[in-house]
């Protein structure tokens, strides 16, 4: 059992050291511009897909009635970037708080005159709900 043990141990500080290596090759500057050019293409064709264009910043929250709203706005957009509305639904109505979606958002809008994107968070709350429920 102690060798077991042992071998356990030497095999994680073997990954700790691999780690500090790749640690040591990368930082400021380590990509080369092509690989940055990709980084960009694969950022703007994710944010064509992201219709809604919440940064999670959180500045909406909390919300007078409990509504998660970044949390709503994550799993509609994940639905729609990767074309899976069926999945997002059974996440929603199977795992997420029911005292936190979408359907509990009371159209006050107070939510709204502090998102610095300016979303019409309370229209998309009924639009997700309707998609997801």
């Amino acid at each position: 059992m102690v060798m077991e043990s042992e071998r356990g141990i030497s095999r994680i500080m073997e990954q700790v050291k691999e780690d500090i290596i790749f640690a040591d090759r990368s930082g400021i500057g380590s990509l080369e511009p092509e690989d940055l050019k990709t980084i960009e293409l694969i950022r703007k064709e994710y944010d064509k897909r992201s219709i809604i264009p919440c940064t999670k910043c959180g500045y909406c929250m909390p919300c007078p009635n409990n509504v998660d709203i970044p949390k709503n706005f994550t799993l509609y957009n994940d639905a729609i970037i990767h074309d899976d509305l069926k999945s997002a639904s059974e996440k929603y109505n199977n795992f997420f708080d029911k005292n936190k979606r979408a359907d509990a958002c009371i159209q006050c809008r107070e939510c709204e005159e502090k998102c610095p994107q300016k979303i019409p968070i309370s229209e998309w709350m009924t639009k997700i709900h309707k998609e997801l429920a």
